[in-house]
């Protein structure tokens, strides 16, 4: 045995126990308040204030935190105020004159008059990252906090929540925001308009808000990279058209994500140097001017549900890129933005049919005599079929592509499960316009 093991052994355990605990205690006696500080910031709260049971010296070092981080996630009981008291308590007796981030996720109801409380605590002390989600409370009206929101880099709020906005707003240092289930009112008697001004915003995300009294949204936020917008509407618009105009002004936009359902509800116009887009469309008639707004893309993904509707598809004239998501029973649907796309080079496709739906051999001959588009016959250059099934449709695609497409170089099969080597061979062995098309199984 080594001497120094042996040596250990030798001494009684509760002086081992009182010999490391003072050798934890002199290390971190050592270390100057604000490191102490950072060390138990980045533990969740409780187990921060937990440290006070450490020793005297201990007792209130937790108070000095800059990181707030509460969850009751795993204790789901409304009757428990354990959680409430805690942050309460936490709230109350921080003593850090600058706090970096609030983290409150709960899951049971409590009274909101708390939660506004505890965040007009905690905004008072140049608070950086709020993040609030908190699902099973009452409607919370966060517009007298609002001019408290300066200090903000981050905002995300996930809780059902009333913004009442009455003249232009700005946020200073904001860089993401995050909203869900917000309303929005534009309180101004002034203008129609409402106009946001985040000078240093990069992302912007808004789900399943409302925006009411609004003619003109108008987003200024010249460092936006990403817009996302998932099912939003808007409600009591004061035009006779009632569609809520939300324009955005960011000369850097790269990428927008929209999911909606309600066309005639939100009219967005972007910067003509947007270069990618991300649309899921569904239900009802979408309006030419809609799809308009997008024109300017390179990029551009779509999801179409199969009672989507559009009576014309505007031309894209930059598009480069297109994946389509779509049901491949409605063939038409393909060849609506391929008219549309004269120098498209890359087509990516998943299917979203039904799998008890079943084409007939009538629709199938259809796709076959349909005229090719221009792009297909001499601008396409990849064509990728992803979640790839060899049935009857999804072949009847491929075989199109590769019977007009001249100037082909690579088809790409991804499929979710393995292909059979006859079904290969089968699917190389098939006629191609291009002879450099090359098939290729992933």
């Amino acid at each position: 045995m080594h001497p120094e093991t042996e040596q250990a052994c030798l001494v009684p355990s509760s002086k081992k126990t009182k010999l490391c605990s003072e050798n934890f205690e002199d290390k971190f006696s050592s270390l100057h308040e604000s490191v102490v500080s950072i060390i138990l910031s980045q533990l969740p709260t409780a187990e921060a204030v937990s440290t006070s049971v450490l020793s005297k010296s201990w007792k209130n070092i937790w108070t000095n935190i800059t990181d707030l981080h509460f969850d009751d996630t795993k204790q789901r009981d409304p009757s428990d105020s354990r959680f409430t008291d805690f942050v309460e308590r936490v709230v109350g007796d921080i003593g850090s004159p600058h706090i970096s981030s609030f983290y409150l996720c709960s899951v049971n109801t409590f009274d909101e008059t708390l939660l506004f409380s505890w965040l007009s605590k905690v905004l008072k002390r140049n608070l950086q990252r709020l993040v609030v989600t908190c699902n099973d409370l009452e409607i919370i009206s966060f517009s007298s906090l609002f001019p408290s929101f300066v200090s903000l880099v981050e905002l995300r709020l996930r809780t059902k929540s009333i913004l009442d906005i009455s003249a232009p707003a700005i946020l200073p240092n904001l860089k993401f925001l995050s909203l869900e289930d917000a309303r929005i009112f534009n309180m101004s008697s002034v203008s129609k308009n409402l106009v946001l001004n985040f000078p240093v915003l990069e992302t912007f995300e808004a789900s399943y808000c409302r925006c009411f009294r609004t003619d003109t949204v108008i987003i200024e936020s010249p460092l936006l990279r990403i817009f996302e917008m998932f099912k939003c509407t808007s409600e009591h618009v004061p035009n006779p058209s009632q569609v809520c105009k939300i324009r955005v002004l960011a000369s850097k936009l790269e990428k927008i994500t929209f999911c909606g359902d309600e066309p005639r509800k939100i009219h967005l116009s972007f910067p003509p140097s947007l270069p990618d887009a991300y649309l899921a469309l569904s239900r009802s008639e979408w309006p030419k001017t809609f799809l308009r707004s997008f024109t300017c893309v390179t990029s551009l993904a779509l999801v179409l549900s199969k009672d989507f509707h559009v009576m014309a598809v505007p031309k894209f004239s930059q598009l480069v890129y297109l994946h389509l998501i779509y049901d491949m029973t409605q063939h038409f649907r393909l060849m609506q933005f391929l008219k549309s796309a004269p120098i498209l080079e890359m087509l990516s496709i998943r299917d979203l049919t039904s799998p008890r739906s079943t084409p007939t051999a009538k629709s199938l001959k259809e796709l076959r005599s349909v005229e090719s588009p221009d792009c297909v016959t001499t601008m396409l250059k990849v064509l990728q079929i992803r979640n790839f099934k060899p049935n009857r449709l999804q072949i009847s695609v491929l075989r199109y592509v590769l019977d007009n497409a001249e100037i082909l170089g690579s088809v790409i099969l991804s499929s979710p499960n393995p292909i059979t080597e006859e079904e290969k061979a089968r699917i190389l062995a098939f006629p191609k316009a291009s002879p450099h098309a090359s098939v290729l199984f992933e």
